[in-house]
Formats: C-alpha cells, structure tokens, sequence
C-alpha cells in the first residue's frame, strides 16, 4: 500500500519490530513471510520484491557490529539543489514493549545522543536542512488537543512526555520532528524547533512549508 502512495522514507517504529528484526528486513527487501508466505502472489516465491521507499533507524544497531540494521539517513535534494536530511529513530524504549526473541541481537540507543552525532557528517554534505523522523510522543492535558481542537494543535501548552524532555537536547542545527507514536495531534515550537504530529487513522494530515 505505501509502494503505491510513493512514500520517501519511514522512520522505524516498535510496531515494526513486532515480529523481530528478520521479518523487518523481509519488508525493506522483499520475500515471503516465513509462515504465511507471499499471501499477495500465491505460487510466486518472489511475489514480493520489498518496499520501495527507504527504512531508516539511526538508533538501532546490531550489538557484534554496532553498525546500524538500516540506513540512519537520506538525504533529499530538492529543486533548486536544496538538500534536506531526513533521520529516522525509533523510541529507546522499543525493546520493553516487543517480545525479545526477535531483537535479542539488536540494542535501541538514546535519541538524542544518535541524531547529534550525525549533525557534523551532514553539515559536511552540505545539508542545511534536518528533519528528523521519531517513533516517540508526547501529550497535554486531557482538556487539551483531540484532533479536533485545533488551538490546541497548534500550542504545547503544558506538554508532557518523551518529546518535550527530548527535543531541548537535540543539536540546534535540527529544523523539524514529525513524531508518533503516543498518536499526539501536535503542529508547535519546542526549542526553536518545529514538533507536529499528525495525530491517528488519518484524521490529520500535516503540511510542511519550510523556508
């Protein structure tokens, strides 16, 4: 379905590791899914070629190799040469809400120190632009910002959780993190930064005009 709607990148989430990290790199690559085979191409053993967009998980690495399972990175290139970097992370604490069997040869790292780290080597390809792509949340008060209350959306009046701690520790050179993961309808400034989320099921969509 995302091979059809064209989609670019996909930041990791933990729903993705929820049948480890052998059946998430079917996914990107392509085969048949060990139990259920290719469901789409029945009698086809290569029905299923993988996703055409790029993965990314700048914060889950293999534990021999500390290299990490998918590309940390891409770097788009808009008209006019404007090259803008998108990062893709994952929550830490992705490996508490998964079973263990199928990432026990994986760790998840802090987010913060995982994007900062980058920050030099894509200042050195020119990148002027960081977007960053995180499987993590945040929330306000329960008075607060359904996806229908729109003033709300566009405050972070009171805002608790993972994003509002976090966001202050990542490098000023970051521009915007589109979030997750705790289905927070957000489009605000934390830090400097641009934080939105486009709540669930569809019910928003975020357009991001940057300059």
């Amino acid at each position: 379905a995302f091979n059809l709607m064209e989609l670019d990148y996909n930041g990791v989430g933990n729903h993705e590791f929820d049948e480890g990290v052998d059946e998430l790199l079917r996914m990107q690559h392509g085969g048949c899914h060990p139990v259920d085979g290719c469901q789409d191409a029945p009698g086809d053993p290569d029905g299923f070629s993988g996703a055409t967009f790029d993965f990314l998980a700048a914060n889950v690495k293999y534990k021999d190799s500390g290299e990490t399972i998918f590309p940390p990175y891409r770097v788009h290139n808009f008209r006019g040469g404007h090259k803008v970097a998108f990062v893709g992370m994952t929550l830490e604490g992705t490996d508490l809400i998964v079973s263990p069997d199928g990432i026990a040869d994986i760790q998840f790292l802090d987010e913060a120190a995982s994007v900062n780290a980058l920050v030099p080597v894509l200042k050195a390809q020119g990148v002027e632009a960081i977007v960053v792509l995180l499987h993590e949340g945040g929330s306000v008060p329960a008075s607060g910002n359904g996806a229908g209350n729109v003033d709300a959306i566009n405050k972070c009046d009171g805002a608790t959780g993972p994003i509002p701690e976090m966001v202050p520790n990542f490098d000023d050179e970051i521009d915007i993190v589109i979030t997750g993961h705790t289905n927070w309808a957000v489009n605000c400034l934390i830090d400097g930064k641009v934080v939105t989320g486009a709540a669930s099921q569809g019910r928003l969509v975020t357009d991001i005009d940057a300059t």
